[in-house]
């Protein structure tokens, strides 16, 4: 889902994306005029190997998302928001914003019910 980054109305719009069994509910508000505040959240449930034995597991997504949006580059003082997406081509690619949601969740350690009581980590 592809919206041109101008005709994100003040009052926002709402994002609503599937992959899987997981889903993005959001909603887009305009900020500024060359920012956006996406917040909403993932849910459902993402096939995973466990990151000690390799077993297969199914993890339960149920993350908060807030993530602010440019259509620039963020200048020095703004770098430090603590999530932050800029695209330079004129659209938010609401696809390319979910993938690394998605991403940033499955990058931290999961362990499945036999690894996780393994005393050491």
């Amino acid at each position: 889902m592809r919206i041109a980054f101008r005709k994100v109305p003040l009052e926002g719009v709402d994002v609503n994306l599937q992959r899987d069994d997981v889903f993005l509910h959001a909603h887009t508000k305009r900020e500024s005029a060359n920012m956006l505040l996406c917040e909403g959240k993932l849910e459902g449930e993402l096939e995973h190997l466990c990151d000690r034995c390799g077993s297969p597991m199914v993890l339960k997504v149920d993350e908060v998302v807030s993530v602010w949006i440019s259509d620039q580059a963020l200048p020095p003082s703004e770098e430090e928001l603590p999530n932050a997406i800029e695209f330079f081509d004129g659209f938010v690619d609401f696809e390319e914003l979910f993938t690394s949601e998605l991403e940033a969740f499955k990058s931290d350690y999961f362990y499945c019910k036999n690894c996780i009581n393994i005393q050491g980590e």
